[in-house]
C-alpha cells in the first residue's frame, strides 16, 4: 500500500479540520429556548381506584371490549386497550371515555381469536 506524501497528507488533515470546524459552526449557530437543563417529577393522580369490567365481544374471534363500572371522575379522559395474543399478534384501540363515565365499547384492530388471547392492559390519560 502506497504511502501519502506530506503534501497530500496536509491536505488531507486540512480537509477533516475544515469539515469539523464547519460541524461546531453551525452548532453554535443554534438558538436554546432555556438556559437550564432539567427534570422533574409530577406526581399522577388516578381519576379513580375503582373496579373496571371488561367483557370481549365478536365470538370466536375478539373484535371488542364493552368496559362497564367506569368512574365519572375519568369522564372526558382516553382510555387505551391493548390485547396481547398468545401468537405475538397485537391488537389496539382508544376511545373517550363518556363525561359521566359509565360505559363504552371499543373495536380492535385486528381481530383476534378467542382461544389466542393472552392479556389484556388498559390505561387512562388525559383526565
Amino acid at each position: 500500500m502506497r504511502r501519502l506524501g506530506p503534501p497530500l497528507r496536509f491536505a488531507a488533515t486540512l480537509a477533516v479540520v475544515a469539515a469539523g470546524t464547519a460541524v461546531v459552526a453551525q452548532a453554535a449557530g443554534l438558538t436554546a429556548s432555556s438556559a437550564n437543563l432539567g427534570a422533574s417529577q409530577v406526581a399522577v393522580q388516578p381519576c379513580a381506584t375503582a373496579t373496571i369490567t371488561m367483557t370481549e365481544t365478536g365470538g370466536a374471534t375478539i373484535s371488542g371490549l364493552n368496559l362497564s363500572g367506569i368512574p365519572s371522575a375519568c369522564g372526558g379522559a382516553t382510555l387505551s386497550a391493548t390485547l396481547n395474543s398468545n401468537s405475538g399478534t397485537t391488537s389496539t384501540a382508544t376511545g373517550t371515555i363518556p363525561a359521566g363515565g359509565g360505559t363504552m365499547t371499543l373495536t380492535l384492530t385486528p381481530t383476534v381469536p378467542l382461544t389466542d388471547n393472552g392479556q389484556v392492559d388498559l390505561v387512562i390519560f388525559g383526565t
